[in-house]
């Protein structure tokens, strides 16, 4: 799920570019880094970074309207996961953004255990119901 988002992620950010009509190009990574380099810095940076997280979590959304994955609990968890690093990553990214491209291990890091705590707060909440 993490690489279709990622594509989805770059797709964001070349999506502000083509609006502000600049050119772009999309480097897609399995290992490394994947980035969006806007040819011109005709843009606004702040729209520019949060597109791309924006973007994954309007996808992430539009699947937890499917009945099967909101219905199982381990996949809606999930997904409302990917969900809300994606929100961190938009916010992240668009107010943040030469921190978060300077620090991108620490950002990562920061995304990731935002993750894992939204990941545990929805199955303690669902024990507790239980």
């Amino acid at each position: 799920m993490i690489i279709p988002l990622n594509v989805v992620h770059e797709a964001g950010h070349g999506f502000i570019c083509a609006l502000y009509g600049n050119d772009y190009s999309i480097t897609l990574s399995w290992f490394g880094r994947s980035n969006t380099t806007c040819l011109n810095n005709n843009f606004n940076q702040i729209v520019y970074g949060i597109a791309g997280g924006l973007f994954a979590m309007v996808l992430l959304l539009l699947f937890l309207i499917i009945p099967q994955i909101r219905q199982n609990t381990g996949i809606r968890i999930g997904f409302s996961a990917l969900v809300i690093m994606a929100l961190g990553n938009a916010i992240l990214e668009g107010f943040l953004f030469e921190f978060y491209n300077q620090n991108i291990l620490l950002s990562e890091f920061i995304l990731y255990t935002v993750w894992f705590v939204s990941i545990a707060i929805q199955w303690m909440i669902i024990l507790r119901q239980n």
